[in-house]
């Protein structure tokens, strides 16, 4: 596969098989036909409206919502459709930045539509020769990529935490890394992606930073969700991302990001326009 291809794949999806449900008058999510058959013979708290749903205009403020929203999970569960809850509140926005909608469990984020938010960490040390990439390998048991090679450090975001927050959170859990240390992580801009999934549409917002690292430091997980690390020349991981299947889908665009920034990849790549826009793809289905 080209660099191109890898990005879209993650950018793949059928609007015109989308159908949307709407907090008040903005559209919170896009339902694939799987959950949209459901909901046209149990809508519950989410109430037919033209070709969509509009979640009961009687529920106020965002914790009413999630109660219902809840419900609405406890349905996808039952269906099958949603493998199970995890147990982590995900925020239902318009748009990053904006009033608190809802909440809903992480676990039918994607089976809602809903636009999802996380943060991808490169863990960089310089060299003489060029910038070197720490590479985690995901642990066998994951249910999402499990063995997939991924970025240093990479999480979702909660609702109620702080980009900062989580950021900390995450780098403790996934790489040891010292609070101080990972408050020094420089933000490098969002990538954006929407695909379709067997779950659902995955509507998704990459908030990517780097920290460069001291060549005498070693990551070392702590929550189980890493198998193992590996420091490679950033040239050689886009190589291995080109030509094999060895990482988590959404990965390749935060290395193709990162290759680009550093030069590693440069004009002169045929793609490299297409490869620009490709990270920052609309993640608002657009259905005629």
């Amino acid at each position: 596969m080209s660099l191109l291809d890898r990005i879209r794949a993650c950018t793949a999806h059928d609007p015109a098989r989308l159908r949307p449900w709407r907090i008040g008058d903005t559209v919170a999510g896009w339902l694939s036909p799987p959950v949209a058959d459901l909901l046209d013979r149990r809508p519950g708290p989410l109430r037919p409206e033209g070709r969509g749903w509009r979640l009961d205009d009687r529920l106020d403020g965002p914790e009413a919502r999630a109660a219902a929203l809840e419900e609405v999970t406890d349905r996808l569960i039952e269906a099958g459709l949603v493998r199970k809850r995890r147990d982590e509140r995900y925020p239902v926005l318009a748009e990053w930045g904006t009033p608190l909608l809802a909440t809903v469990d992480r676990g039918a984020a994607v089976a809602l539509g809903i636009k999802s938010f996380g943060i991808h960490l490169n863990g960089v040390v310089e060299a003489a020769d060029g910038p070197l990439l720490w590479v985690a390998k995901r642990a066998a048991d994951r249910a999402l990529a499990p063995g997939k090679l991924d970025n240093l450090v990479a999480g979702g975001q909660p609702a109620g935490l702080s980009l900062a927050e989580n950021l900390v959170k995450e780098c403790a859990e996934e790489a040891a890394i010292p609070a101080a240390l990972a408050r020094q992580a420089v933000p490098a801009g969002a990538i954006t992606y929407m695909m379709d999934t067997a779950e659902g549409l995955r509507r998704d917002t990459l908030f990517v930073y780097d920290l460069a690292l001291a060549p005498d430091f070693t990551p070392r997980n702590t929550d189980g969700e890493v198998e193992s690390f590996a420091r490679r020349p950033l040239a050689a991981v886009l190589d291995q991302l080109r030509d094999t299947e060895d990482f988590k889908f959404n990965v390749a665009l935060v290395i193709i990001d990162l290759a680009i920034r550093r030069g590693v990849i440069g004009p002169e790549e045929p793609d490299y326009l297409a490869l620009c826009r490709g990270l920052r793809e609309p993640t608002d289905p657009i259905v005629s």
